[in-house]
């Protein structure tokens, strides 16, 4: 089992060495993570005191 990870491993590094030396576009691999802007709430004031 330990040679059949090993072999997996070296394989994988093996195949993605050419696209990382020739700087390949990796762009539509993953997905645009774009969070919408906050809304901002309205400030309001209470009566009551925290600190008493």
């Amino acid at each position: 089992m330990k040679t059949l990870i090993a072999a997996t491993l070296l394989t994988a590094t093996a195949l993605s060495t050419p696209a990382l030396a020739f700087s390949l576009s990796t762009q539509g691999l993953t997905r645009n993570l774009s969070f919408p802007e906050p809304v901002s709430e309205p400030v309001t004031q209470d009566t009551t005191n925290p600190g008493k």
